[in-house]
């Protein structure tokens, strides 16, 4: 049986309750890459040409700004894993996105967006196909007035009060894609003829992130409820992409762990089949 590769929650309904004649076997171990960069197009303001934000070659940093210190411009820095061995139930990290916080003078990155290039084989049991596929989440970013407005930062708090305003207002990175989570059809026997596939919702959570304070999603041009992370002035502020394969008629419960999507994407994959016969 075959069953389309965008998938809406209605489909994934009738799938589960009818039910598959064969159910393809659990995988159990994964192997997961997760390949991210900023997409140039997204980076505003525009120009490639310092002080506006300035992509590297390779498009995982960004750097902008007239820096007001030997320590030089603000920046964002992606950092891609190799390929990783997940668990079927068990957060992993993937990716990692640090901001460099430091003291400049405009202009500053107002948004940017981030495409994660996946591809996830089945491990335990070997033999299934290899699922490619892309998904684009947004960046707003507000780089504060470290003095702030009258002494009251951006996230409605007063500099005097310390914590991640203690060496001045602090900046705010905000998530703006709530499609951070999909329903991957995979057989795991890798044969059109042999199982049906088996249905397992992908995940991804970050640490490092939250919910931010309304005024601070404000400030950022976000909608109240915002999820993102505020850095430090004059420190590096890193926040981690991890990823959650289950079964989808199991519910994942992270905990503390900040869920940065819960609805179902059209991530579209397209299988590769593994070529047994080119190995021979």
């Amino acid at each position: 049986m075959k069953i389309p590769k965008i998938l809406s929650a209605s489909v994934v309904a009738l799938a589960m309750s009818a039910g598959f004649a064969q159910a393809s076997p659990l995988v159990t171990q994964w192997t997961v890459s997760d390949f991210s960069t900023f997409v140039p197009a997204s980076v505003t303001p525009g120009g490639d040409i310092a002080p506006n934000p300035v992509l590297s070659v390779g498009n995982t940093q960004l750097h902008w700004g007239v820096a007001a210190s030997v320590t030089g411009q603000s920046a964002l820095i992606i950092a891609n894993n190799s390929p990783t061995l997940v668990d079927t139930g068990v957060l992993t990290p993937t990716v990692s996105v640090t901001h460099e916080n430091h003291p400049i003078f405009e202009p500053s990155l107002i948004s940017v967006d981030i495409l994660a290039v996946l591809t996830l084989t089945g491990t335990t049991p070997a033999g299934g196909p290899t699922e490619v596929g892309a998904i684009t989440f947004g960046v707003r970013f507000l780089e504060t007035p470290n003095a702030g407005v009258a002494g009251v930062c951006a996230d409605g708090t007063l500099l005097s009060a310390g914590g991640i305003n203690i060496n001045g207002c602090s900046d705010i990175f905000v998530i703006t894609s709530n499609s951070l989570a999909f329903v991957l059809p995979y057989d795991s026997d890798g044969a059109i003829n042999g199982f049906d596939p088996k249905l397992y919702f992908v995940n991804f959570f970050g640490t490092g992130f939250g919910t931010l304070s309304n005024a601070a999603c404000t400030a950022a041009g976000a909608l109240a409820g915002c999820q993102g992370f505020q850095t430090a002035e004059d420190t590096d502020t890193t926040a981690v992409f991890q990823i959650l394969i289950t079964p989808l008629n199991e519910t994942p419960e992270p905990g503390s762990l900040a869920l940065l999507g819960l609805g179902l994407t059209g991530l579209a994959l397209s299988r590769r089949r593994q070529n047994k016969q080119a190995d021979k």
